[in-house]
C-alpha cells in the first residue's frame, strides 16, 4: 500500500507545535506516545522502533535538534507518511531519517549494533489470546505482538553498554516485562499512568539500561484525568509541551 492509497487527516498537537498527517483508519497518535516522548532526556544517537506516522520522531528531533535519530517502520506507506510529516514540520534531515525495515529481520539485527545511547518504542502490547483482534491491518500491526522479548533483543543489540531503552506497556503485564528484563537490563524505572486518582493503572512507561546491575524503582507516576474527565494540570502541561516526565 502506497501513501497515495492511504487516507489521511491533518491535526495539530502539542499545543499546535506539531502538524501531523495520520491515517484516518488504523492506529492514530495517542496520549501514550506523547507522554513517552516527554520521558526522554538528552541523547547523541537514538532509534525509534515502529515510528508510524512519525510523531515521536518529530517531537524528539525538535527537542534535541543537534542529536541524531532514526525511525524504523516496516510499513512503506507509513514510512512515506512519516517523511512527509518531517518535511511538514521543518525537521533537519541531516540528523533525522526514517528507514523501512522490519526490526525483527536478520538484516536489520546486523546494522547499528552497539551504536546508540537511546532506543524508544511504543510496542504492540495486547495479547492475541486475550482480545478480539482488529480487522484493520495498520491498527492490528501496531497493537498486537506475540513476543515482546524480540523487541528487547533488537534494542539490546543496538544500544551501547549502559544505554537506555524507554517504552510503554500494559501495567497488568509488569511481571512478564520484569521477567524478560532481569537477565540483561537494570536500573529499571516504572512510571505508572493513572487514568484518574484512585483508579488502577492501565499503562506504564518503563526505562531500563543495558548491562546495569541495579534493581527496580516504582515512581509516583502521573494522574491523567480529573473526575470530570478533563486532563489534570500536570498532564495538560506535558501535552502542551510545557513540561516533561522525569524518570531520573
Amino acid at each position: 500500500m502506497s501513501q497515495s492509497t492511504l487516507e489521511v487527516s491533518k491535526n495539530k498537537i502539542l499545543g499546535g507545535s506539531i502538524s501531523l498527517f495520520q491515517p484516518k483508519k488504523g492506529f492514530r497518535v495517542s496520549i501514550d506516545s506523547i507522554l513517552l516522548s516527554s520521558s526522554i532526556k538528552k541523547y547523541s544517537n537514538c532509534m525509534e522502533f515502529g515510528t508510524g506516522s512519525g510523531v515521536i520522531l518529530i517531537y524528539l528531533s525538535k527537542k534535541f535538534p543537534n542529536s541524531k535519530i532514526i525511525g524504523v517502520e516496516k510499513n512503506i506507506a507509513l514510512v512515506e507518511l512519516a517523511k512527509k510529516n518531517l518535511l511538514e514540520n521543518n525537521v533537519n534531515d541531516e540528523n533525522t531519517k526514517v528507514i523501512c525495515s522490519d526490526l525483527l529481520s536478520k538484516s536489520f539485527l546486523k546494522d547499528y549494533n552497539n551504536k546508540l545511547d537511546r532506543v524508544i518504542m511504543n510496542p504492540p502490547y495486547f495479547c492475541l489470546n486475550n482480545v478480539i483482534k482488529s480487522d484493520n491491518k495498520l491498527k492490528s500491526s501496531a497493537r498486537y505482538e506475540a513476543n515482546i522479548n524480540q523487541w528487547f533483543l533488537a534494542a539490546y543489540k543496538k544500544l551501547k553498554p549502559k544505554g537506555y531503552m524507554n517504552f510503554v506497556f500494559r501495567s497488568e503485564n509488569l511481571d512478564l516485562i520484569l521477567s524478560k528484563l532481569y537477565s540483561s537490563w537494570g536500573d529499571i524505572k516504572i512510571f505508572p499512568l493513572w487514568p484518574k486518582a484512585n483508579v488502577r493503572s492501565k499503562l506504564m512507561i518503563i526505562q531500563a539500561r543495558k548491562n546495569i546491575n541495579s534493581g527496580v524503582q516504582i515512581l509516583p507516576g502521573l494522574i491523567l484525568h480529573n473526575n470530570d474527565g478533563s486532563y489534570t494540570d500536570e498532564c495538560n502541561s506535558i501535552l502542551n509541551n510545557k513540561s516533561n516526565i522525569q524518570l531520573d
